[in-house]
């Protein structure tokens, strides 16, 4: 992509930009005199007029004024981020996330359950076996039925088929292509469905819709690709649910070598009144609907393989979403959302967008997973709910764990309202949606894995919240946000290579932490903001690692294990800060940006003992510069702090 200058030249010619594969685009523009990132998201075309830019996805073209356009990337850049991280870090936060072809490559199939015991053994279709074959050929207003179709009771209006059975071992071969047809089940026993080529449309309801009460398969067939289409309105039928293009009012079973492509204009992609459990297949869903739902779970949603995209433009849409557990193993999951928050009148709050979400528990225990939520309040994951129940009864408001896997989640959105109303006392009042990379309503717990989350839209966008607390045991930990970059109830943190970063408001805001293992990097706004902020409260060191950076700092409790020091250096620009020994050699140096008026930083790791002498230098242009020795000091007590933010 090019710099503005550029534009301005493509402006000229009437430039269009056609783009040989779908791409997220970046745009650093100029909003009420402030920067902001806005993300589009799965542009094909650019089109450069004299006053707009215009940026084509799908359908849908989304406009910017020329003007405002200060640099567009496929990959987002900011300058804060080169200024106020070590270089070892800027890489981390440069990733897309975009359907590609070479998804279809990545498909790995989950591991069969091999515990006849297993509450999900059954869910894997090797352990099935099919007596009965049925091969229904869709051909445009018409459907052949043949095979075993003796224990059958076929009702058929086109290509409209509704089949009441009472024999086992049923299995239904589905191909052939129709823009009107509907395939309808009712039987006391599973069955399996094999999509084998089939293009089908139901402008009137489901084309899929299983009223079955024990478990449908549905096996994509190796080599087929297979696309099912649902209409914006559907024909009520009495005393059942319809909820999406494909439902199931049992479990649901996914698997097969094939392809399904799923065009979602009602209500939900795929859905189950039971639970949906995805072991194989590559299938993409997008859901057009204000309020609906890609893939969505009444119990629950289990993912263990294969690949799974979801794309969402509908307001308050959700990817994947599980009114109760939602649990990730295996595969790779890509997940978009680009619609904003809307004002529910029933629950007198705003509802968002969110690219995967629980209810109540959230267990994500390996696989790829790709969150992108660009409208604003939109979140990327999100666990748990916030219903009090009664002050007699305990609220769980369900939890979060993260384990083995890579997940990468960037949100471009800001909060609804943007601005919100405060009482007499300067409080802010009022419901509002906020954006939120990670959000969990109870505890969230990072075992291992590789976590990146990026929130760039504005105002409120935060990286990783907990309103409980948050357990970091492992891992490789990435938050970088416009608002607090991780907040929490509190904190313990037993091993970890953690950085998070705040551009506007705290780096890491919890109310305690309790530090006994792990790298913590943490970086707050230049403006009066913390890079680390304990609220004054139990702030406790035993081990590990920790270098933070704002205008202010808490400092640990001098009750700590480990030796701490806190120093401020201001009115004067510099470029970095460094912990050094009595002799001048390096132990640990930061990156300063320039635009801090007053930099605090606190030290905490094994180098610092008490009773030893230390210096804190400062860099003036370059770590390369003759260093100035801002402070001479020894550690007296655990807990140092030299000069004040006053």
């Amino acid at each position: 992509m090019q710099k503005l200058r550029t534009i301005y030249a493509f402006c000229m010619m009437g430039y269009a930009l056609c783009m040989s594969a779908q791409h997220n685009i970046y745009i650093n523009e100029t909003h009420d005199g402030y920067n902001r990132v806005r993300i589009v998201n799965d542009v094909n075309q650019i089109d450069f007029g004299t006053e707009k830019v215009a940026f084509w996805s799908h359908a849908d073209s989304t406009s910017f004024d020329v003007s405002a356009v200060n640099l567009m990337t496929l990959n987002e850049r900011d300058p804060w981020r080169t200024k106020v991280m070590p270089e070892k870090y800027h890489s981390d936060f440069d990733f897309d996330i975009a359907f590609e072809e070479a998804d279809k490559d990545c498909v790995k199939a989950e591991q069969e359950e091999t515990d006849q015991a297993s509450k999900y053994y059954d869910d894997f279709i090797a352990h099935s076996t099919w007596t009965k074959t049925v091969s229904i050929v869709f051909e445009g207003e018409n459907a052949r039925v043949s095979g075993d179709t003796d224990s059958l009771t076929i009702t058929q209006e086109g290509a409209h088929l509704t089949i009441t059975t009472v024999a086992t071992g049923l299995q239904f071969i589905l191909s052939g292509q129709s823009k009107n047809a509907g395939f309808k089940l009712y039987s006391e026993h599973k069955a399996c469905i094999v999509l084998n080529g089939a293009d089908l449309t139901n402008p009137t309801g489901p084309v899929i819709n299983s009223q079955l009460k024990k478990r449908l398969f549905i096996d994509l067939a190796a080599n087929t690709v297979n696309t099912l289409t649902d209409g914006t309105s559907y024909t009520k039928v009495k005393g059942e649910d319809q909820r999406g293009c494909i439902f199931a009012e049992g479990k649901l079973s996914i698997s097969g070598k094939g392809q399904l492509y799923v065009n979602a204009n009602k209500k939900c992609g795929i859905a189950s009144d039971n639970y949906v459990h995805m072991t194989d297949g590559f299938i993409h869903i997008d859901n057009h609907a204000q309020n609906g739902k890609a893939v969505y779970g009444k119990d629950h949603i289990i993912i263990g393989g294969g690949v799974l995209r979801t794309y969402c433009n509908g307001l308050a849409a959700k990817g994947i979403t599980s009114d109760s557990l939602l649990w990730i193993t295996g595969g790779v999951v890509k997940s978009i959302t680009t619609g904003d928050a809307v004002w529910d009148d029933e629950e007198e709050d705003y509802s968002s967008c969110c690219a995967i979400k629980s209810n109540w528990d959230m267990t994500i225990k390996g696989g790829t997973i790709y969150c992108l939520s660009t409208g604003d309040g939109g979140k990327g994951i999100s666990a748990g709910h916030q219903e009090v129940i009664s002050e007699t009864k305990t609220n769980y408001p369900g939890t979060l764990t993260i384990e083995d896997a890579d997940v990468y989640v960037r949100t471009g959105g800001k909060r609804i309202p943007e601005i919100k109303a405060e009482d007499s006392h300067g409080n802010k009042i009022g419901a509002a949606a906020s954006p939120k990379g990670i959000k969990s309503s109870g505890k969230i717990t990072f075992n291992s894995g590789n976590i990146y989350v990026r929130c760039s839209g504005g105002a409120a966008a935060e990286g990783i919240e907990s309103k409980k607390t948050i357990d970091i045991n492992g891992g490789k930990l990435r938050s970088y946000s416009v608002d607090d970059g991780m907040n929490a109830e509190g904190c313990y943190m037993r091993g970890g290579d953690v950085l998070i970063c705040s551009s506007e408001n705290d780096g890491f805001d919890v109310s305690f932490l309790f530090m006994y293992d792990g790298l913590l990097y943490t970086i707050g706004a230049d403006i009066d903001q913390m890079g680390l902020d304990t609220d004054g409260k139990t702030f406790k060191v035993f081990g590990g690692e920790i270098i933070s950076m704002g205008a202010r700092n808490c400092l640990p409790y001098e009750s700590s294990d480990q030796a701490s020091v806190l120093c401020y250096v201001k009115g004067k620009s510099i470029c970095g800060l460094a912990l050094a020994d009595a002799d001048g050699n390096i132990i640990k140096a930061i990156p300063v940006p320039d635009t801090y008026k007053t930099v605090c930083a606190l030290f905490s790791n094994s180098n610092i003992v008490v009773g030893n002498n230390y210096k804190i230098l400062s860099y003036e242009k370059s770590f390369n510069d003759t260093p100035v020795t801002e402070y001479d000091f020894t550690q007296e007590k655990k807990s140092t702090t030299l000069e004040s933010f006053k």
